[in-house]
């Protein structure tokens, strides 16, 4: 198997998922470079870990495609670019943390603003020291917008960082389309409906979608397989208010929703 596809797979927690890609990969002449490069920049982990991923998985491919969306090289030009956002600021520039907790409401507990990034991260890392390491820390994190001075006296929102709760950033993207590099490629898959790898699973197995820290773990029945691509994968699940409901595990429907009052 070639580093840069088990380089990738290190970013899957499950072994069963692991196992399951290899034998696909040895299998199939599919455009595994896509795969890989998706499964990296859309992990939650952080972007100086991805980083060198990207490098090797572009270093150790070829590019068949023109369009940057999956161009692995493209994805680690966009990752450094979100760490060096941190320090490309004009004077006047403020960083609005909010810290994001997961529950039925979807509450955010709290919030601060700073003139500097690392203040804000240094901020996160002093609340972890002052109340431990909480058990219910897996449904914490954090956002940092940045504004920057516009015209009138006006701040204007500029880039929004997605970061864990130890303050690692995971996700990066511009707030606004003027500030935007010309090749930009966002590394913040807001569907969260771009991943078509294949999955292992069968009608009437019971999956844990865990997507951690941002909603709760939650139970999905596997009703339809279909094809590897985003609809083929139908399950059914149940809100809140106890209505069932069938849609697309890979669009992660199941979510979405979720606030239904009972």
């Amino acid at each position: 198997m070639k580093e840069y596809i088990e380089e990738t797979l290190k970013f899957i927690e499950s072994d069963e998922m692991q196992s399951y890609l290899r034998e696909c990969i040895a299998q199939s002449d599919w455009d595994w470079r896509t795969y890989c490069a998706e499964i990296v920049s859309f992990a939650p982990a952080p972007l100086e870990r991805k980083i060198p991923v990207l490098d090797l998985i572009a270093m150790q491919t070829v590019k068949v495609r023109e369009s940057n969306y999956d161009d692995p090289a493209i994805h680690a030009k966009s990752s450094r670019i979100a760490l060096d956002e941190r320090y490309n600021n004009p004077p006047g520039t403020m960083f609005w943390l909010r810290d994001w907790y997961y529950h039925e409401e979807g509450c955010i507990f709290d919030d601060a603003f700073f003139s500097d990034f690392d203040a804000a991260i240094r901020f996160i890392q002093e609340q972890q020291a002052e109340t431990g390491e909480p058990d219910n820390c897996e449904y914490l994190s954090h956002s940092i917008d940045k504004y920057i001075p516009g015209e009138d006296g006006k701040l204007e929102e500029y880039c929004t960082w997605i970061l864990n709760s130890m303050g690692e950033i995971w996700y990066f993207d511009y707030k606004n389309n003027k500030y935007k590099p010309d090749d930009w490629q966002s590394i913040f898959d807001y569907g969260g409906d771009s991943l078509y790898i294949p999955v292992p699973f069968q009608p009437g197995d019971i999956i844990t979608a865990d997507c951690r820290p941002f909603a709760k773990e939650l139970h999905v029945l596997i009703l339809e397989i279909g094809d590897h691509d985003c609809c083929g994968l139908q399950c059914l699940f149940i809100y809140p208010n106890g209505k069932m409901y069938i849609a697309a595990f890979k669009h992660n429907s199941f979510l979405r929703g979720r606030f239904l009052e009972a």
